[in-house]
């Protein structure tokens, strides 16, 4: 472990003796699709069940890309679908619909683990005051 594991502070720093850190790296990924959340013809009654007992199954967000070790950090209140299958292609969030994400939204997730993760990536895109400021290389992994 590197000490700029520390700065990145994935989830899994969340430790009190690094409580002065703040996380600094964050997946932003598309949103592609969003509405109503139904499962394939066959199965819809499955969905229609969740609905019922949990309120946050009755919207869905498909995003590009997906099974990240990472979790959903914003908007608030997204889940990963228990009821789709995980895929490096789309993953489904559910949600109650508040967030009222449209396709060209934004969704943010904080990796689980130590910077490793950013190697799936391109560049590290580094915003300041909520403009973009720079272009960061990745390292390559380690032979």
């Amino acid at each position: 472990v590197s000490v700029g594991s520390a700065f990145v502070k994935p989830a899994e720093f969340d430790l009190p003796h690094l409580d002065v850190c703040e996380p600094a790296c964050f997946i932003a990924t598309p949103v592609l699709k969003s509405g109503a959340f139904q499962l394939p013809t066959g199965v819809e009654w499955i969905g229609s069940a969740a609905q019922w007992w949990d309120r946050n199954q009755r919207h869905g967000v498909f995003l590009y890309g997906g099974q990240w070790r990472a979790d959903a950090v914003s908007p608030a209140g997204l889940a990963p679908s228990g009821l789709y299958g995980l895929s490096p292609n789309q993953q489904v969030m559910v949600g109650s619909g508040r967030q009222a994400l449209v396709p060209g939204d934004t969704v943010f997730f904080r990796p689980q683990k130590s910077e490793a993760l950013l190697q799936q990536f391109g560049a590290i895109v580094v915003v300041s005051g909520g403009q973009v400021v720079d272009h960061w290389p990745v390292f390559p992994p380690a032979p």
